[in-house]
């Protein structure tokens, strides 16, 4: 498993299980009781499209990160300006073509207290309808005594990763026989190497986001 904390690990278990044979499940599915152990990291957005991405709901530890409720405001007002097509393009992926993303991003507060955290995006669809609902979470390294009282200002994109739970991307598994797919993200070609942090043999494909490389890969049995 690629993912390093326990909260993000949790919930794609959960979120994966829930799916069964679907691309994603539907917001109706969640129980917010069999994740009660992580509520307090958990978060869902509604998308909108690439500029109109809100939070619906937002867990009381994340939201304390922030010392403010997140209920409502914007996904991308809370990241840096370097980052935030980023992101667009990242949580394209996710809402669009249904794929998971991880985030390695860098809080920080106005004292330049910073604090590194790992978040997990994934799909769901609401009343049938893809392309409206995304589950996530956010988890930090570790909690220094400040969190909570110096609220988190900005957060800046350390890493990106896409994953493909069928090990094929949604636009791949849904083309016409004889045609080839292409992604509807936007993503171009990197050639750059695979960094040594990244195992190789849960990832095939790199592409480029902006300054960011994603990698893009399937299920690790």
């Amino acid at each position: 498993m690629i993912m390093k904390h326990q909260v993000t690990r949790e919930l794609f278990t959960y979120w994966d299980g829930l799916r069964g044979g679907r691309t994603a499940p539907e917001r109706s599915d969640i129980d917010p009781a069999e994740i009660h152990q992580i509520l307090g990291d958990t978060f869902i957005l509604e998308y909108g499209n690439q500029n109109a991405l809100n939070f619906r709901l937002a867990g009381t530890r994340l939201c304390g990160s922030f010392c403010r409720e997140l209920k409502g405001r914007s996904f991308l007002d809370i990241w840096s300006q370097e980052d935030t097509s980023s992101i667009k393009l990242l949580l394209a992926a996710v809402a669009e073509d249904e794929a998971a993303a991880v985030i390695g991003f860098k809080g920080k507060t106005e004292r330049d207290q910073e604090l590194d955290f790992e978040a997990v995006l994934l799909p769901l669809r609401h009343y049938g309808q893809p392309k409206s609902r995304i589950l996530g979470a956010a988890s930090p390294a570790d909690m220094p005594y400040w969190v909570g009282i110096w609220p988190l200002t900005e957060l800046s994109v350390t890493s990106m990763r896409l994953i493909w739970p069928d090990e094929r991307p949604a636009f791949m598994r849904t083309a016409k026989s004889g045609t080839k797919a292409q992604p509807g993200f936007g993503l171009a070609p990197s050639t750059a190497a695979v960094s040594p942090s990244v195992d190789n043999a849960a990832f095939q494909i790199e592409k480029q986001i902006g300054h960011l490389t994603v990698i893009e890969g399937g299920r690790r049995d």
